[in-house]
């Protein structure tokens, strides 16, 4: 009886390791496969094919023609370690278009048309080290994108079309070694630029150039100057009246224009000489007229001293 188990046992090994052979030999169209890597490529593609192999590790979808994703174009490819979606068309990601991939170590995203990310577009991948967004056309970053990202190591965001990042950015990335921030439109004008200033004085050894991996804190520079991002604090710069990070995002929307925040301040420094002296000249103007009114001055002497700008607005409007 043992023996005749023992049999049985090793039939379905050896049927069910002839079955993953097969799966493996039935490659996607446009598709080549590496069963001993568990590894797919594609090539020549405008989508994302739906029969890849299910226990595939890793997918590399470069220099295809993808313009947009299914949401579930992953969903069935839980155990990939590596996706490089690098060098297509892609506009935009659908929300959740990566939320199975819960094993995945490695994201390439770069030399793409996005625009924008979706909120908690990455907050499955916890396991990720590695990602790569560069040469895209992102402006802006959501709030808490990269929040769940706690063993990244490596972060491109060079070459983009940002102009600041979201209050608190980086401050999860507790792994991460280096970071590539080049060839962006960073926005030196705004207080929103404060956050990143810091962060890059405090971090200086992460940041990188996108040629040879160089250590370079000072080579992220303002938009249309060669000034450090690194030297702009709210003394040094027209911002002086800049809030601290914490007040800014505790006041007011992260989309508070640099001439809403100098407006507010305006209004806030006032000189006190003067809200003095126009509170005094109201109480006597009012006196006056009152002084003019019940001595029965006549009505001609009252559009003669109405001829007096002033007096004219304090009296002849006032008049009962």
């Amino acid at each position: 009886m043992e023996r005749w188990f023992s049999r049985i046992t090793m039939f379905w090994m050896l049927f069910l390791g002839e079955v993953q052979s097969q799966d493996w030999t039935k490659c996607s169209t446009g598709c080549t496969c590496d069963g001993n890597k568990m590894s797919v490529t594609c090539n020549g593609l405008k989508n994302v094919p739906n029969d890849i192999q299910k226990d595939a590790k890793e997918l590399n979808l470069q220099f295809n023609s993808l313009s947009k994703l299914s949401p579930k174009a992953f969903h069935h490819l839980s155990k990939l370690t590596y996706l490089s979606l690098g060098e297509n068309q892609l506009q935009a990601l659908p929300a959740g278009v990566f939320d199975q991939l819960v094993e995945l170590d490695e994201l390439h995203l770069n030399q793409n048309k996005l625009k924008s990310l979706p909120r908690g577009i990455f907050d499955k991948l916890t396991k990720l080290t590695f990602l790569q967004l560069t040469e895209n056309k992102l402006e802006r970053l959501p709030n808490g994108v990269f929040d769940k990202l706690t063993q990244l190591g490596t972060l491109y965001l060079n070459d983009n079309q940002l102009r600041s990042v979201p209050d608190k950015a980086f401050d999860k990335l507790s792994k991460l070694e280096t970071i590539f921030l080049t060839g962006n439109d960073w926005d030196c004008a705004s207080c929103d630029i404060l956050y990143l200033s810091q962060w890059i004085r405090g971090n200086g050894e992460k940041i990188k150039t996108s040629n040879a991996g160089y250590t370079d804190p000072d080579g992220v520079t303002c938009q249309g100057t060669m000034e450090s991002v690194n030297k702009i604090t709210k003394e040094n710069t027209f911002q002086a009246g800049c809030p601290t990070t914490t007040q800014q995002m505790a006041t007011s929307p992260a989309s508070t224009t640099t001439t809403e925040t100098m407006t507010v301040r305006e209004k806030q420094t006032k000189p006190r000489m003067k809200i003095f002296q126009e509170e005094l000249f109201s109480k006597a103007s009012i006196f006056f007229c009152q002084v003019i009114f019940t001595q029965h001055v006549s009505l001609v002497v009252i559009h003669i001293l109405a001829e007096i700008p002033l007096l004219h607005i304090v009296c002849v409007v006032r008049k009962p």
